[in-house]
């Protein structure tokens, strides 16, 4: 049996924590989204 995910440095089965810098970067890019909108529909 191959052992393929003890070589791998990402575990996909690790529980999920939630960091504060995640709901911000979120935050800043539906901002940069919105100002790119904005400016294509009104520039």
């Amino acid at each position: 049996m191959c052992k393929y995910r003890t070589a791998v440095g990402y575990n996909p089965f690790r529980t999920r924590v939630k960091h504060q810098g995640d709901v911000l970067i979120v935050a800043a890019a539906v901002l940069v989204v919105a100002a790119l909108l904005a400016w294509a529909f009104f520039g």
